[in-house]
């Protein structure tokens, strides 16, 4: 395999994992006609954070990687402003996707954990610390895959960089013998 197919199809699990929690709470926002009390009393605003912090995770990679991507182009605009504006642009944008992001993923957390550590009944449904299984322990996997998905994305990123380096790097010794050859032609 390559390095480029291997870094596309970790590329394309960063993005797999914050579809899931987008899918598990739009899911579970309003099951059969019912209010989120009903879905998890203990959490009630659990799927709402999911399907958002999903939204904004897929927003942040998105940004994110297109940053990369003009980063990485091994190219003469560099160094002037005009080639400099939209990165900038782009960092600040994914910057913000990617702190609202960390919110609703600290967020997400805070209504885990503190679910668990007070107990949860999968069960019955009349109880004040009730939940549905695919809510709680699909927020409980997000939380865990997201993490993965953290450790996959600063991989990519520091490949990536690492690998424009070189390719800079080899750019410039073959500009600089050019310009020796050209010279001692002159």
């Amino acid at each position: 395999m390559t390095a480029n197919l291997i870094i596309a199809i970790c590329g394309a699990i960063t993005f797999i994992i914050p579809l899931i929690q987008l899918s598990i709470g739009f899911n579970h926002v309003v099951k059969d006609g019912t209010s989120a009390d009903t879905v998890c009393r203990v959490a009630p605003d659990l799927p709402l954070l999911l399907a958002i912090g999903g939204i904004f995770a897929l927003f942040f990679l998105g940004t994110a990687y297109g940053l990369l991507k003009m980063i990485s182009s091994v190219n003469k605009q560099q160094s002037d402003i005009a080639g400099k504006t939209p990165k900038i642009l782009i960092g600040m944008i994914s910057f913000i996707f990617g702190a609202i992001t960390l919110i609703f993923f600290i967020l997400i957390q805070m209504r885990v954990y503190g679910s668990y550590s007070s107990g949860i009944n999968f069960d019955n449904t009349s109880a004040m610390n009730y939940c549905r299984s695919p809510v709680m322990r699909g927020a409980l996997a997000m939380i865990v895959l997201t993490y993965i998905n953290v450790l996959i994305f600063i991989v990519i990123v520091v490949f990536v960089l690492v690998k424009t380096q070189i390719k800079r790097q080899e750019k410039k010794q073959i500009d600089m013998e050019m310009s020796v050859t050209t010279s001692r032609n002159h």
